[in-house]
C-alpha cells in the first residue's frame, strides 16, 4: 500500500519535476518506509514519476519503486496489493520471465508484458498504478474493478498530473471545492461513486475497472483515452446460468468456499497483521476465519469491553471463542477531538457523522500498536443484502410479481427488524425518504442544488440489478474513500476479503431468496458460517457498525471545537450561509445533536473554508 504521483508531458514543455516532488512530500503517509522519483525523457515526451512506499511485501530495498523491468523499458509505481501474485509469477515463470525480487510490483510489469492489457482481467487484488512504455511513449493509468484504492489526474493541453490524493494536485493546481460533490454529499450521503466526480473542480477520479492511455502525438499535442477493462454487469449475468438449478446447501457453500479463499490469499504478509471488529456479522465471520488460518491476529474495536451501551462486551465474548487478542479503542474526550481533526485531515473531503472518525481511531490504534495491515469487513451489506432498504425492495418486487403470501411473508420480517430497532425507527424513516423520494438540499447552506440521484428500485427490474448500483454508485465507492483515507492517514493497508471480485460477481448472482429470508438479509452467510460464528451475532437482527455516542463527543467538546473553528473561517464561507444564520445558535450542541443534518453541514462548511482559494 502506497502512494503514486506523476507528470506526463511533450518533451522542451516545463520541467515538472519540482510538482511531482512536492506531490510525493505530501503524501508522505501513504508511505513512509521509502520516497523516491524517476525522470525520463524520450524524443516527444518527458515522465517524472513518484512514489511512497509502505513496505508490506519483500521489505527490501529490490522492491523500492519506481521499478523498472530487466531491460529497462517499463517503469512502473504502483499502489495496492495483488494478492494472487505468488501464482501469477509461477504462470510467468514458466513462460520464461525472470524476477528479481519477490514483491507483487514486479508481477504487474511481468504480466503486461506477457499479456498487455488482458492481463487486468487476471489480478485479483486492490490497484491503482502508472506504466510507462519507453519504446512507445505512452503511459497507462489503471484502477482496479471496484475502485478500493485512488487515482487522480488533471489534464490541460500540454501536461497530466495524476497522485493517489486529489488534495495534493488541487493545492499546486489552485483547484476550487467542487460544490456539487459537497451538496451531494449532504442531501443523498453519497460523495464518490463510478463517475469521475471528485471533491476539486476540473480535477478528475480515474473510474474503477478502467485504464487511461496517455501519449503524445509528433505536434505535441496530447492524447488522453479512456476505457473499461472490466464490466461487473455482464459478470453476474453469465454466473446467473451457473448458479441456477443449485440448492441453497450448495451455494452456502460456495460463498464459504469463495470468502475463505479471499482470506487466505489476503494473509500474504510480511509485516503484522489485525483485524477490525465491530461486532457484526461480517466483522466477526472474518475473524473465525482468521483464527483458524493465523495465530497471530489482533484485533481492534471501537468501545468499552465494559460497556453495554458499545460493542465492547460482544466483542470481548467473540476474542474469548476465537482467542483473538482485541485492543479496545475507548478514548477521552480530548483524543476524540483531536481524532476528529485528523480524520478531517486525512478524508480531504466531507463526511457526514462521526463513526468515520471511530474507524480512523481504530487505525490510528492498529499504527501504534505496529500493526501495518488490518482486514475489514467492509462490501458485506452490499453484496448480500445485508441494508434495511433491500428488504423494502424485495418486498416491492413480490408485491409487483402478485406474490403476495411471500410478500406478506418478508413485510412480516420487516417488522420484526423494526422491533428490534425500535431506537432507530425515525433514523430508518429518514433513510426512506433517500429511496422513495426526491430530496432536496435544505438546513442552514447555501449550496447549489446537485445534480439528481435516482436511488429507489423499480420492481419492474430485478432487484440484482440495485445491488450491482449500490456497488458501482449508491453505497460502496463512498465507503471505501473512507476506509483509504482513514487507513492511510495512519499508514496502515486496509484489505477487504468481501471485495474479492470472485465473492462479488457470485454473491451479486445469487437468488435474492438466499439473501433475504426469515427476516433476515445476509441470511446465506449467517448459514454458511454456521457454527463457527457467535449465534448472538450470527443470529442477531440489529446492526452493529462502529457504536459512536453523539451526544457524548459534543457535549464534551466536540461541540465547542466545531464552532470555533466555523468562527475562523467565517470569513471565506459567509457565502454559503444566509444573513440571518447564527453560528453558535445553528451549530448549538442541542442542534449537532438533535438535527440530522447539522453535524455534515458543519464539517463540510468547515472543508469549504480550510480550500477556498
Amino acid at each position: 500500500m502506497c502512494g503514486i504521483a506523476g507528470a506526463f508531458s511533450p518533451a522542451r514543455s516545463e520541467n515538472p519535476i519540482k510538482r511531482v516532488q512536492e506531490i510525493v512530500a505530501s503524501q508522505h503517509r501513504r508511505g513512509p518506509d521509502h520516497q523516491a522519483i524517476e525522470c525520463i525523457g524520450g524524443p516527444r515526451t518527458q515522465v517524472v514519476l513518484g512514489h511512497n512506499r509502505l513496505s508490506i511485501i519483500d521489505l527490501s530495498s529490490q522492491a523500492n519503486q519506481p521499478m523498472w523491468d530487466g531491460n529497462h523499458r517499463y517503469c512502473l509505481v504502483y499502489n495496492g496489493e495483488i494478492y494472487n501474485y505468488i501464482e501469477l509469477k509461477a504462470e510467468l515463470s514458466l513462460l520464461g520471465h525472470r524476477f528479481f525480487s519477490r514483491s507483487d510490483s514486479e508481477v504487474i510489469i511481468e504480466a503486461f508484458k506477457q499479456w498487455g492489457l488482458n492481463a487486468l482481467n487476471r489480478f485479483n487484488g486492490m490497484f491503482a498504478f502508472a506504466l510507462y512504455d519507453t519504446e512507445t511513449e505512452t503511459l497507462w493509468l489503471v484502477r482496479d474493478r471496484f475502485g478500493v484504492k485512488p487515482l487522480f489526474y488533471y489534464s490541460t493541453p500540454s501536461s497530466v498530473v495524476f497522485a493517489s490524493t486529489g488534495k495534493a494536485i488541487a493545492e499546486r493546481g489552485k483547484l476550487e471545492p467542487n460544490l456539487d460533490y459537497a451538496a451531494r454529499g449532504l442531501v443523498y450521503n453519497i460523495y464518490d461513486d463510478d463517475t469521475e466526480i471528485s471533491p476539486y473542480q476540473g480535477l478528475k477520479a480515474l473510474r474503477p475497472g478502467h485504464f487511461l492511455q496517455v501519449r503524445s502525438i509528433p505536434s505535441g499535442k496530447l492524447v488522453l483515452q479512456l476505457n473499461p477493462y472490466y464490466d461487473l454487469e455482464s459478470r453476474v449475468g453469465e454466473l446467473r446460468e451457473e448458479v441456477t438449478g443449485k440448492s441453497p446447501l450448495e451455494l452456502a457453500q460456495l460463498v464459504r468456499e469463495y470468502l475463505e479463499d479471499a482470506v487466505r490469499i489476503r494473509l500474504r504478509s510480511d509485516v503484522p497483521m489485525g483485524v477490525s471488529l465491530s461486532g457484526g456479522l461480517d466483522s466477526s465471520t472474518l475473524a473465525a476465519l482468521l483464527a483458524r488460518r493465523h495465530d497471530d491476529i489482533t484485533g481492534f474495536t471501537f468501545g468499552d469491553q465494559e460497556d453495554p451501551a458499545t460493542e465492547g462486551p460482544l466483542v470481548r465474548e467473540l476474542s474469548e471463542r476465537t482467542k483473538i487478542r482485541v485492543h479496545f479503542v475507548s478514548p477521552r474526550s480530548t483524543e476524540f477531538i483531536q481524532s476528529f481533526w485528523e480524520a478531517l485531515e486525512a478524508q480531504d473531503a466531507p463526511f457526514p457523522g462521526l463513526s468515520i472518525v471511530a474507524q480512523y481511531m481504530v487505525f490510528k490504534a492498529a499504527s501504534t500498536h505496529g500493526v501495518k495491515v488490518l482486514l475489514g469487513g467492509q462490501g458485506g451489506d452490499e453484496l448480500f443484502m445485508g441494508y434495511r432498504k433491500f428488504q423494502l425492495f424485495h418486498f416491492l418486487e413480490l408485491a409487483h410479481g402478485k406474490h403476495y403470501l411471500d410478500a406478506l411473508g418478508v413485510a412480516l420480517g420487516i417488522l420484526s427488524v423494526l422491533v428490534a430497532e425500535y431506537h432507530k425507527a425515525w433514523e430508518h424513516l429518514g433513510h426512506i425518504k433517500r429511496y422513495l423520494g426526491e430530496p432536496h438540499l435544505k438546513g442552514a447552506l447555501n449550496l447549489p442544488e446537485p445534480l439528481s440521484l435516482s436511488m429507489g428500485y423499480d420492481p419492474a427490474q430485478p432487484l440484482r440489478e440495485r445491488q450491482v448500483k449500490d456497488v458501482t454508485c449508491f453505497s460502496l465507492p463512498t465507503l471505501l474513500r473512507y476506509e483509504d483515507r482513514n487507513s492511510m492517514g495512519n499508514s496502515v493497508e486496509s484489505r477487504l476479503p468481501f471485495l474479492d471480485y470472485r465473492l462479488v460477481e457470485l454473491a451479486l448472482a445469487l437468488p435474492t431468496a438466499v439473501k433475504i429470508r426469515n427476516g433476515y438479509g445476509k441470511w446465506i452467510v449467517r448459514k454458511a458460517f454456521r457454527g463457527m460464528v457467535l449465534d448472538r451475532i450470527r443470529l442477531a437482527r440489529y446492526k452493529r457498525p462502529f457504536d459512536v455516542d453523539v451526544r457524548r463527543w459534543v457535549q464534551q467538546g466536540l461541540g465547542a471545537s466545531i464552532r470555533s473553528r466555523l468562527r475562523d473561517t467565517i470569513t471565506r464561507t459567509r457565502d454559503f450561509l444566509a444573513p440571518s444564520i447564527n453560528l453558535n445558535e445553528t451549530w448549538s450542541d442541542s442542534q449537532l445533536i438533535g438535527r440530522s443534518s447539522a453535524l455534515a453541514e458543519a464539517i463540510t462548511l468547515i472543508w469549504l473554508g480550510n480550500h477556498l482559494r
